[in-house]
């Protein structure tokens, strides 16, 4: 079978056999659908634990406000940025080979920690697979490439293997068989959108966020783009052996097509990592106008009835999306005050205190002529930095991004005593993104944290949602452990009043802070001196191997008799690198020992998605 058509490609097409290739592709996308319906059937018991509560049915999903805030014992922190760093925990520069730790050892205290109510109900706890899988689990959770596991691998393999079921099924050759890839291209198109958007139903019902489903997104477009262009390509070879290219392409569906192509071939191009990371802005407005432009098209090509019911679904689904994209605007009184410590901007929203979960992120949009003509159009994420229901309200440390930047808060700004207020510029905050999906926190035996740099906003959100949990009484955690990697030591001073506060709350949990900083000591730096119990600072990375060993060894010691582990949950935030690093740790744990604590699920916030 000739792979390349001959000048007689009539005849040849004459010979071929009558084949459906409407039925053919539908077929392939009632497989695809079909799948995902069994994924969202086997994590059917996790939606149930999700909700097991009625206070939970709301969270995650729209911001708000209410006056009714957490347990009345719980402190509010007071954070001055003029006192950020006090002086009675500053020491001068020492050797970096020095530990700055805790004076006595807060472990030790917490073997004997008090009792919970058995009466009171606690979360249930789901595990994701069962234990029999849990070193298949752990293989597929490792990275093959930087950002990429063999999850990702394993699932866009299996996408692709659906598809060569209608690409090579009674084919004989891409540049004969030219009208299949057309079908198989259009037929991506709602699994594209359905992937793009930021609250989509694929990860409404799989409980997972869209950056998780990026990768899915990307892989599903480019299959749709290389379908489509050996589509086009096999016309354009066709027409030129006949040599009847020029009057084919002045047919006005064959020019609809050859400008869908265009437009699908700039998107790609427009897409790659290379534009994404140095020109935001081309990236994001190349692929506005270039998907309407292929949409549009894509309606004037000629299709059968089956696909026609399709298109007047994109009307629909498009006002969803704008739906969708719960927002919470107006001019909103903000507290901002600098961290230089950590070049970040601490901004506090006491208008939004309810809607969110730890390790959710907001969008904001900032509506001020200081930033400029289209920086209005900037949407940019920032992860949540406290817990639902806190006097101050929402929390965000936002490190410079873009436009939105030390001297854009600076703007609209008035002195206030030794804080700043934020007031006058109306901003946009976009309903929370993201989060642990149907995993609850809270109803795990362990919780480890590890962060670095400007990642400290999700552990603190998640370390705070834990403790006023524990306050409840309605928490299974038993042991806290937060890590955070700075390049230098004086990154802790400014939350060193919070960190104490977090420690010192706990009631039947034991929260345990560690600190390290990466950056040799020189010069006069601000170090740490002494420490309160249950924080300590070290110079160097953490040994991630033995600190997980360490924590699920104190979860099960601190477990009453009748008590049985839960799993532990590990999050990490942070660069990519440092979200492959936990990853690979969590795999090389003693079996045994992730046995014995009931399991060990990830969750991963990474930079850079």
């Amino acid at each position: 079978m000739p792979f390349f058509p001959r000048a007689e490609a009539p005849q040849a097409r004459a010979a071929t056999s009558k084949l459906d290739l409407d039925a053919l592709v539908s077929q392939t996308v009632l497989c695809l659908v079909v799948l995902g319906a069994l994924a969202f059937l086997l994590r059917i018991p996790r939606v149930l634990a999700r909700f097991w509560h009625r206070s939970e049915w709301t969270k995650g999903h729209r911001l708000g406000y209410t006056d009714t805030v957490g347990p009345s014992h719980a402190t509010t922190i007071s954070f001055n940025a003029a006192t950020s760093s006090p002086s009675g925990y500053l020491k001068e520069a020492g050797s970096s080979q020095e530990s700055h730790s805790s004076y006595e050892d807060p472990k030790f205290a917490a073997m004997t920690r008090p009792q919970r109510d058995p009466n009171r109900p606690l979360p249930p706890h789901i595990s994701p697979n069962p234990s029999f899988l849990r070193p298949v689990v752990s293989v597929l959770r490792s990275p093959v490439a930087p950002g990429v596991s063999y999850m990702q691998v394993f699932i866009c393999l299996g996408y692709l293997g659906v598809l060569l079921y209608p690409s090579i099924y009674r084919s004989r050759g891409p540049f004969v068989d030219i009208k299949r890839y057309g079908y198989i291209s259009v037929a991506q198109i709602p699994f594209i959108f359905a992937l793009s958007t930021k609250n989509n139903v694929i990860g409404t019902l799989l409980g997972y966020g869209y950056e998780k489903l990026n990768f899915l997104h990307r892989f599903v477009a480019r299959i749709a783009i290389v379908a489509a262009n050996l589509h086009g390509f096999g016309y354009f070879y066709k027409w030129c052996l006949l040599k009847t290219f020029q009057e084919e392409i002045q047919d006005k569906h064959n020019f609809n097509g050859l400008f869908m192509l265009i437009c699908l071939d700039g998107l790609l191009l427009t897409s790659l990592p290379f534009v994404r990371k140095n020109a935001y802005n081309v990236f994001f407005y190349s692929h506005i106008v270039f998907s309407i432009g292929a949409v549009a098209r894509a309606r004037l090509f000629p299709t059968t009835p089956r696909w026609d019911s399709i298109w007047p679904l994109l009307p629909r689904f498009s006002v969803l999306i704008t739906f969708s994209v719960s927002s919470k605007h107006g001019r909103l009184s903000r507290l901002v005050r600098p961290i230089p410590e950590l070049g970040l901007t601490r901004v506090e929203i006491p208008t939004i205190n309810k809607g969110w979960r730890a390790g959710q992120h907001v969008r904001v949009r900032i509506l001020s002529s200081a930033m400029g003509i289209t920086g209005w159009a900037e949407v940019h994420p920032f992860t949540i930095a406290s817990e639902p229901g806190n006097p101050e309200g929402l929390v965000l440390m936002c490190k410079k991004s873009g436009h939105v930047d030390a001297e854009t808060f600076r703007s609209g700004v008035y002195e206030s005593g030794r804080a700043r207020y934020w007031g006058g510029i109306q901003g946009l905050v976009e309903r929370p993104y993201g989060g642990p999906g149907f995993a609850v926190f809270n109803s795990f035996t362990a919780a480890v944290f590890v962060c670095g740099g400007s990642g400290i906003t999700f552990a603190l959100s998640a370390a705070q949602e834990l403790i006023q949990s524990d306050l409840r009484g309605d928490s299974r955690v038993s042991v806290i452990e937060l890590v955070w990697v700075v390049q230098d030591p004086s990154s802790l001073l400014p939350l060193i009043p919070q960190f104490t506060a977090m420690i010192q709350q706990c009631r039947y949990t034991r929260l345990f802070i560690s600190v390290h900083y990466t950056k040799a000591l020189v010069g006069n730096s601000k170090v740490p001196g002494v420490l309160p119990p249950g924080l300590t600072l070290s110079p160097g990375r953490p040994q991630l191997i033995s600190l997980l060993e360490s924590t699920v060894s104190l979860a099960v010691n601190t477990m009453g008799r009748d008590e049985s582990a839960s799993g532990m949950i590990v999050g990490v935030c942070g660069p990519v690198g440092l979200g492959d690093d936990v990853t690979k740790s969590v795999g090389l744990i003693d079996p045994e020992k992730r046995d014995l604590i009931g399991g060990i699920e990830m969750h991963e916030e990474t930079f850079g998605w």
